[in-house]
């Protein structure tokens, strides 16, 4: 297990996160990213970023690391587990050592939700998903339905709808949480049959997803789809911090303005921060 000392340690490289390591690496400071999974978080899932910045989301992160990594910044492999105060420094243990910092940036970031519903874990990567960019060309020329009423929900249907027969895009309101943009390109789609005042229930499917079941003021009946992707919320990374930093009900860390938490050192920025506002 190896130790690791450095001025401040990031716990997370999606955009947050590495934004953040590269103002640190600006001020002089050194930095460790620590990171489970593929730099990037939610972002890469992206196809085309919607605002200022031009290009995929995996164009967007891949930019940020190596800006990055060329600053100095080092990137560690590992699940971040716990986070304490060892004397005048914190420590954060992972499953691969401890990495000892004056300051501890928590940019863990957050999951995308699921529905909860029947058929949704048992049928997963056999026509549901979560990555309409990354799987929607396996529904090429068939029907398929989306949960959700924000952006990535009707970011993701528009995507299928350049692959794929019909969209189904279940909103579960009177109306859509997404940019005005998104909600008019999907006006404008003719693949995409909105269905509003709606909720899924369960998916269908033994071996791979062949429908979807869905309720609306008329009671329940089955669509027939091959694929089934659900947008529904954000859930916060931050069942490994320690009680002394606040949480709200959802689980996300409360920071001040200057997005320092309960614990002296520790800040955190992004989705896993109360009070964001990312595409969901």
């Amino acid at each position: 297990m190896e130790e690791t000392s450095h001025d401040v340690v990031v716990i997370g490289s999606g955009v947050a996160g590495l934004a953040a390591a590269k103002e640190v690496l600006a001020g002089g400071l050194s930095v460790a990213v620590l990171e489970s999974v593929t730099f990037g978080g939610l972002v890469i899932n992206v196809n085309v970023l919607d605002g200022a910045i031009e290009g995929s989301g995996a164009d967007y992160a891949s930019t940020l690391m190596l800006e990055m990594s060329e600053s100095g910044g080092e990137q560690i492999s590992a699940v971040a587990e716990s986070l304490a105060r060892d004397g005048d420094r914190l420590a954060v243990r992972s499953d691969a050592g401890v990495h000892r910092a004056r300051a501890v940036i928590v940019a863990s970031g957050a999951q995308l939700k699921r529905l909860g519903i029947p058929g949704e874990l048992e049928l997963e990567h056999k026509g549901v998903s979560q990555c309409a960019d990354c799987d929607g060309y396996f529904f090429r020329d068939q029907e398929v339905a989306v949960a959700g009423g924000g952006d990535s929900a009707l970011q993701s249907a528009l995507v299928l709808a350049g692959m794929c027969a019909k969209v189904h895009l279940l909103v579960r309101g009177g109306s859509y949480r997404a940019k005005p943009s998104l909600v008019a390109a999907v006006a404008a789609q003719p693949k995409i049959v909105a269905h509003m005042n709606t909720t899924a229930t369960a998916v269908l499917g033994t071996h791979a997803v062949t429908g979807v079941r869905i309720r609306d003021a008329s009671g329940e009946r089955e669509l027939a789809v091959s694929g089934f992707f659900g947008f529904v919320g954000l859930e916060p990374a931050a069942g490994f911090l320690p009680d002394a930093i606040a949480r709200d009900a959802s689980g996300a860390i409360v920071t001040d303005a200057a997005l320092a938490t309960a614990m002296p050192g520790v800040f955190a920025a992004g989705a896993v921060r109360a009070g964001y506002r990312g595409m969901l």
